[in-house]
């Protein structure tokens, strides 16, 4: 946990020992000043025992100062300088004397969590931070794929299942945008790939470069492929699949990232070396389970746009 504040550490410290105190209290009045009936003190007990580990718990935000907790910090403590007020009308002596001092030390937490408040608050590099990402990044797609039907996210580029290029459009005004294009044609706002996806990609490219039995190998290079498919890296993509059908024994599988390839390479304009591919996959597996006959014959009548 990283302190922002030093001074924050002292009201960190005290709420701890309020909520001991907090926690003490029934047990007193029940048991040594009999300030109340054994029903209600135990109620007291379950209660108190909720709201002093509720009070511990706090230190850690208030040493933290996590951003956005600041109003439910001082709701927190509201409510616990009321059940304050109630344990000293039960108490006596000495515990009357500590529930005092836990009662100072709560207030003074409640003061210099109001006086720290802009610390509990984000900061204007983080504001402007947000401010950038929601101005950035504005993209939406279809909900599924126009090809095969998949379901597709909003920050894929090309469907990972058959490698068709899934059309985009601009959150803010909606205008289509087109392969290559950095922003809006029509508003401007830009048009980004999330960082969260590119790490994603990062992981599964290290993963896949990794040591592992052959076959292992291949199904991790066909994950980056789909992953690279996503974020719209054709060259690489074909790569990734290149490697998948070089760790792997099995025709079917081969064949199946052949397809895929052939469909990255349609997108990208490639028709010659999509159709030899497709005849490759097919003389491969006679029985066509990857479907590459059905494609070639889609690629035939269909047109498609260049990269």
């Amino acid at each position: 946990m990283k302190v922002k504040r030093p001074i924050l550490l002292l009201p960190s410290i005290g709420v701890i020992l309020a909520g001991l105190i907090l926690i003490m209290t029934p047990i007193t009045s029940i048991f040594i000043y009999m300030t109340v009936g054994t029903i209600p003190g135990m109620i007291m007990i379950l209660l108190f025992t909720v709201a002093g580990a509720w009070e511990i718990s706090l230190s850690r935000t208030i040493a933290g100062t996590q951003v956005g907790e600041w109003p439910g910090l001082t709701r927190a403590l509201a409510v616990l300088l009321i059940l304050r007020a109630v344990s000293i009308y039960y108490t006596e002596d000495l515990a009357y004397t500590l529930n005092l001092v836990a009662l100072g030390l709560e207030l003074l937490a409640l003061a210099l969590v109001f006086v720290y408040r802009p610390a509990f608050m984000p900061s204007e590099e983080e504001v402007a931070a947000s401010l950038r990402r929601l101005s950035s990044g504005g993209l939406k797609t279809a909900a599924q794929c126009p090809k095969c039907s998949t379901v597709v996210e909003a920050d894929w580029t090309l469907c990972p299942d058959c490698g068709t290029r899934l059309p985009k459009f601009c959150a803010k005004c909606g205008t289509e945008i087109q392969e290559g294009e950095l922003a809006c044609c029509s508003c401007g706002m830009t048009v980004e790939v999330p960082a969260s996806l590119l790490q994603t990609v990062d992981t599964l490219r290290m993963t896949a470069e990794q040591d592992a039995a052959p076959e292992t190998r291949s199904a991790r290079y066909a994950r980056l492929g789909d992953g690279l498919l996503k974020i719209g890296r054709l060259d690489e993509a074909i790569e990734a699949f290149k490697t998948a059908i070089h760790y792997t024994q099995f025709d079917r599988k081969r064949t199946n990232f052949m397809v895929k390839m052939a469909v990255v390479m349609a997108n990208k304009g490639r028709l010659d070396e999509a159709d030899q591919l497709l005849d490759s996959a097919m003389a491969l597996d006679p029985q066509d389970v990857a479907g590459a006959a059905r494609l070639k014959e889609e690629l035939r009548k269909e047109p498609v746009c260049p990269a």
